[in-house]
């Protein structure tokens, strides 16, 4: 697939005089609204700002000096900081962007969709080059707008849209449940939980447990999920696993989102004394530091993190190459990479 070049930056941007138009008033005025808004009647005020509303538009901070200038700055959007899993990603980002002189901007979402709106008006503001998402397939109608008439490259990764007419750089996490429960299928265990994140909105591990839920049934297996109400990943874990080892049918495998809550359990497991896998295999998602440093080390699954950023750089420095150059370049818009899962001593 394709992405046609602009010919100018700004194309099929709003500006500033479509909001003047819309609200029957001088571009003046609404420079005014900006600039100075106790200057500006309280009815213009209130035309100015439903117009704004309506038309999506987004102040351009750099208008005057540097109107015509294009950014060398690129916005990205992460769901946290913590727990470390998109580090690698981002700095994958970083290291090939500041090799073409471009610096990289970060924001956090919290899997908010609100905060992630926020967070695209920010960096549009300040003229970005482009605009990385991570790990958010379901945008709010205001951010699907300010995207569609952004003008720069938008780039989506960590999720698998095959059929996106933006730039999709990530791996599909269906695919990864599936394989999970296969791997474990294949090693004996039958009675396998998806544990989910304390995020309800972690998007990724409700694909994840998309595939495992159609696996298990595809084995002819009864799927079973279970999500703590304890918000500290490690108190999670633990919880998970002393809850889904109890009882007349305990699980014999856990499959964890992510590779924080697996710590969990098997820290707790190692406290009691109990035998993982010997009582329940452990696996998780993500391939953190500490992973293969656990007792037992963790089988997991190891996310292209790095490439991800890597290659998401890349195709925004390609984008913005037909772009300057007026150019009919091929930009894949389908970046589909691979993961692999880590046998360990877990499972």
């Amino acid at each position: 697939m394709t992405q046609s070049p602009r010919k100018r930056r700004s194309a099929g941007r709003t500006k500033l005089h479509d909001v003047a138009a819309l609200a029957g008033v001088s571009a003046m005025t609404v420079s005014r609204y900006f600039n100075s808004r106790e200057t500006v009647g309280l009815d213009l005020q209130k035309r100015i700002a439903s117009a704004i509303e309506k038309t999506g538009y987004v102040r351009n901070v750099f208008a005057g000096s540097l109107a015509s200038a294009r950014g060398k700055s690129i916005g990205m959007v992460i769901p946290h900081i913590s727990g470390g899993v998109y580090a690698e990603t981002v700095q994958g980002v970083s290291d090939t962007l500041r090799a073409n002189n471009y610096q990289l901007l970060l924001a956090t979402s919290n899997y908010s969709m609100e905060e992630e709106e926020a967070a695209v008006r920010a960096f549009l503001g300040w003229a970005p080059a482009a605009i990385v998402l991570t790990n958010s397939s379901k945008h709010s109608r205001k951010t699907l707008e300010m995207l569609a008439t952004a003008g720069v490259p938008i780039v989506h990764t960590w999720s698998d849209k095959p059929k996106a007419k933006q730039i999709n750089v990530g791996f599909s996490n269906i695919n990864v449940g599936r394989d999970c429960v296969t791997y474990l299928h294949s090693r004996g265990y039958r009675r396998i939980v998806f544990v989910h994140p304390t995020f309800k909105e972690d998007l990724g591990a409700n694909d994840r447990a998309k595939g495992y839920t159609a696996t298990m049934e595809e084995y002819g297996l009864t799927p079973a999920e279970f999500r703590s109400p304890l918000t500290t990943p490690l108190d999670a874990g633990r919880d998970a696993f002393e809850t889904l080892t109890r009882g007349r049918h305990p699980a014999d495998a856990i499959i964890f989102a992510n590779d924080n809550l697996a710590a969990g359990a098997l820290l707790y497991g190692a406290h009691k004394g109990i035998p993982i896998p010997g009582t329940c295999a452990v696996m998780g998602f993500g391939d953190l530091s500490i992973s293969d440093k656990l007792l037992p080390s963790l089988t997991t699954v190891r996310p292209p993190r790095y490439e991800i950023g890597r290659i998401a750089a890349l195709r925004i420095l390609e984008s913005l190459h037909a772009v300057e150059n007026e150019l009919v370049d091929r930009v894949q818009f389908n970046n589909d990479l691979p993961y692999e899962i880590v046998e360990r001593e877990s499972a």
